[in-house]
């Protein structure tokens, strides 16, 4: 039983050297990961975890009108499966278009994919380019580092949910601010209620202030586990999701150091422990 248990490890580490994971499922990670990843980095401004407001943004953005917990939900009740109900959801928000009051230009809307009943949910922070001009979450590079390190898992995109808090691009990429965030959170909060993950991965600050609703700094969150503070954990309804905070793919990107790949993977470990305890 131990020998086939090792074989299959084994047998995966290398099916994932093969595909080029950065990730791998077996201990600390090397002191390299994969080089031309980090050949590979976008060529942005080496900033931490934001980026400076585009000048095409609206200055004072007019607030959206209000819509009710209630009058979102009534859009997605009536339907058994979840997949549905994230339809449902989907065509409630684009009816509503919260993203109208500051995002201007943009193509797609990218409200989030993969399996509608996944244990583990990743939420970023807004579509950039890419994601825009496909529709999809998380397909540019920083898209394909985390895919990278979800394979690593043992896991694959099919088998997870990925979202952003935004669901269409800012100009210029632009961090979101917290108005833009507080307009499109309700909508964020009932996927996490249909899906009803075991475990969410917020990538990045933006991401992590919304859905635990803190100003803490990264390092302050990560490698260490969350709940929904008391409110909105009663707003959403699901109890017992576990929270763990992490690095943004892009920013593990701009600073591509063996001690944030090791951060990172750190915190997948224990989210790989807690959706297989034992």
């Amino acid at each position: 039983m131990e020998n086939d248990a090792r074989h299959l490890i084994a047998q995966h580490a290398e099916t994932a050297r093969l595909l080029g994971v950065n990730f791998l499922p077996l201990g600390t990670p090397p002191s390299s990961l994969v080089e031309n990843t980090a050949q590979s980095v976008e060529t942005r401004p080496a900033v931490q975890e934001a980026a400076a407001p585009s000048t095409e943004r609206l200055s004072k953005p007019a607030p959206p009108p209000a819509v009710s917990i209630a009058e979102i939900r009534a859009s997605y009740e009536g339907k058994e499966s979840s997949g549905d109900r994230l339809e449902a959801l989907r065509a409630k928000y684009e009816f509503d278009a919260p993203h109208k009051h500051f995002a201007q230009g943009f193509t797609n809307i990218v409200f989030g994919e993969g399996d509608p009943d996944a244990e583990l949910m990743f939420i970023g922070e807004a579509p950039g380019q890419q994601e825009d001009e496909t529709g999809r979450p998380f397909v540019g590079r920083a898209g394909q580092l985390l895919e990278k390190m979800i394979v690593a898992m043992g896991l694959s995109r099919q088998r997870v949910y990925i979202c952003n808090v935004l669901k269409a691009r800012p100009p210029n990429n632009a961090t979101p601010s917290v108005e833009e965030s507080q307009a499109c959170a309700p909508y964020l909060y009932e996927q996490i209620r249909i899906i009803k993950p075991k475990v969410i991965v917020t990538l990045g600050l933006p991401a992590t202030h919304t859905v635990l609703q803190t100003q803490g700094t990264m390092r302050s969150l990560r490698g260490r586990w969350h709940e929904f503070a008391p409110e909105l954990g009663e707003q959403i309804g699901v109890g017992g999701i576990a929270i763990m905070p992490t690095y943004h793919p892009a920013y593990l990107l701009r600073s591509y150091t063996e001690e944030n790949r090791r951060k990172v993977w750190a915190d997948l470990q224990m989210v790989q422990g807690r959706l297989s305890p034992g």
